[in-house]
């Protein structure tokens, strides 16, 4: 198979998986939508996480950091700010409350994962990016319904702002909070130590899972009882 072809599979398969999953729904579309987040929010917090630890944990794409270069033009700052924004973004995505933001996130980091790689004349990675926007145009393209009151106002927005959120109980929201601000805050811990910031994002994603979990057994409990 030659590398123009197989480049080019890069980017058709996920036309062709899209297409598909979106024309057939049901579970073809349950299944896309799953794995598609699974994936970008994998790669989102593999990346962030990599730069946050000073390549200490492995990222699932792209090439190391050359730390030395950053420290020269004095981009550590840059570097740190960028794994944050990718670390905040996978979390978004592997969450289905706020998966939709996650998704309107990635799209201009996509973007400029695209041209900066293209202009440093990476061989396949545009290509491989390239994929992944369309994954990620893909699980906008799903939640349409919700996405469209961003790309045309409602008609009746009074009507809109009426509509009662969907949110659980204050002490299940706040831990939830406390958990997001937990894994912010630890992957930020490296330059004190290492282990500090692993332990601290460890509890925080399990502050996180027991707040997920109460919230989906009250969303549970309420949809029996409704």
């Amino acid at each position: 198979m030659g590398l123009g072809l197989f480049y080019s599979l890069m980017i058709l398969l996920p036309i062709l998986a899209t297409v598909v999953a979106l024309w057939a729904g049901g579970w073809w579309r349950r299944l896309y939508v799953t794995g598609a987040r699974l994936l970008l929010g994998a790669l989102m917090l593999g990346g962030g996480l990599y730069k946050l630890s000073d390549n200490h944990i492995p990222g699932l794409m792209g090439p190391p950091i050359n730390h030395a270069f950053l420290a020269e033009h004095s981009l550590e700052i840059f570097a740190q700010f960028i794994g944050v924004a990718q670390l905040l973004t996978g979390l978004l995505l592997l969450t289905g409350r706020f998966a939709l933001l996650g998704a309107v996130l990635l799209v201009p980091m996509w973007l400029n994962i695209i041209f900066l790689t293209w202009s440093q004349h990476w061989p396949g990675t545009p290509f491989l990016v390239t994929g992944f926007l369309v994954l990620n145009i893909g699980l906008l393209l799903h939640d349409y319904a919700r996405l469209k009151w961003l790309l045309y106002p409602p008609a009746d927005a009074a009507a809109l702002q009426a509509q009662p959120l969907q949110t659980g109980p204050l002490p299940a929201e706040g831990l939830w909070w406390l958990g997001a601000g937990l894994v912010v805050a630890g992957s930020l811990l490296y330059p004190v130590s290492f282990h500090l910031m692993l332990a601290t994002m460890l509890g925080g994603l399990l502050v996180l899972l027991a707040a997920g979990l109460w919230l989906r057994k009250r969303k549970s409990a309420a949809s029996a009882g409704g």
